[in-house]
């Protein structure tokens, strides 16, 4: 499996504008919709087997988690010291751990996408 580290990027991207507009759109499943979107369109960019699709769906949605990790633990030190650390490392864990759902749920996208190109 070849990870094309274009369509992550782009899935990164889309993940976060579309999971941000449907959820304040459609409230509850408008997130999950926008990340299920998001790894389709990853899954179509690089074809391929269904197992292509789903890799490179799921290094996506793991990518965005580990940049809002990154950045909250820069900007919590930054603006409260070591209490901000503190807390965004806390919430940085529980947000890795949360991360696996929307990994998972890009890798069914990327899937169904390579799915329909190939």
């Amino acid at each position: 499996m070849d990870i094309d580290w274009g369509a992550v990027i782009v899935g990164f991207i889309l993940s976060i504008i579309l999971g941000g507009i449907l959820a304040v759109i459609i409230p509850g499943v408008g997130a999950l919709l926008g990340w299920l979107i998001a790894g389709i369109v990853v899954g179509y960019m690089v074809g391929g087997t269904a197992g292509n699709g789903a890799a490179n769906g799921a290094v996506s949605g793991l990518f965005g988690a580990i940049i809002l990790s990154i950045l909250l633990l820069i900007f919590g030190t930054l603006i409260l010291g070591l209490i901000g650390f503190a807390a965004a490392t806390v919430t940085s864990f529980i947000l890795i751990i949360g991360s696996l759902g929307v990994l998972i749920i890009m890798a069914v996208g990327g899937a169904i996408g390579a799915a329909i190109k190939g």
